[in-house]
């Protein structure tokens, strides 16, 4: 988290020296449902093309594969139906882009490739609601480190209001997996697994913290 934090001090430092700034708010897909708040700050010095952007996303996420072989042909989602079992996630990524406005092009919208680094948390597990498994609950965690690109388009409604799309794709880094398992007397149980370590590739498979995620998002950007 302290390392989040960097990034986003880093950022501000650099938002510092612009001219111009926007509030951008958009929803769309992210792996799954979800959205993000941004600031764009543009305009550092004259005739140079170059933005940044600092964002912080939400998206939702299945967090465990249904697909996932538990042993003797029986699958996590055939293990979670039977039991009744409640299962979440969800992805908070913070973005730090630079863009670059393509000029010259004759369209009726701006258009900005963008390429920057990323910093996820994803956290996701289940609950037992009708007591019918030894287990109250599970949650896992990770803190990943990402890069990722894309192109960002705005079309103007008002000179100060923008339509903005959103299209790329970002690649996270294999994070150590944390685990949190209460039973039903409330007991609580504590791991870390990191990769390298033994059972690491097979939990890997069951927990889906993100890899490659596909991005879309429409939404809209002020400018002051």
């Amino acid at each position: 988290m302290k390392k989040a934090v960097v990034v986003a001090f880093a950022a501000l430092l650099t938002a510092a020296m612009a001219q111009k700034f926007s509030v951008e708010a958009g929803a769309g897909l992210y792996g799954n449902l979800g959205g993000q708040l941004a600031v764009v700050a543009e305009d550092f010095t004259p005739g140079l093309p170059l933005g940044v952007r600092l964002g912080v996303g939400f998206a939702q996420s299945d967090a465990l594969d249904d697909g996932y072989d538990l042993g003797g042909g029986t699958t996590w989602g055939d293990y979670k139906k039977t039991n009744e079992l409640s299962e979440w996630g969800q992805n908070i990524t913070l973005s730090l882009d630079v863009l670059y406005k393509v000029a010259g092009l004759g369209l009726p919208v701006e258009v900005a490739p963008y390429a920057g680094i990323r910093y996820n948390l994803f956290s996701g597990g289940y609950t037992d609601p009708q007591n019918n498994i030894a287990v109250k609950s599970a949650s896992v965690s990770t803190n990943q480190f990402g890069f990722g690109a894309g192109v960002r388009l705005a079309y103007p409604l008002m000179p100060n209001l923008s339509l903005v799309g959103d299209l790329g794709a970002d690649y996270y880094l294999n994070a150590c997996f944390k685990s949190v398992r209460e039973d039903d007397s409330g007991n609580k149980t504590e791991s870390t697994v990191c990769p390298g370590d033994s059972g690491y590739d097979s939990l890997n498979k069951w927990v889906t913290q993100p890899e490659w995620v596909f991005k879309l998002r429409v939404g809209a950007a002020y400018r002051f």
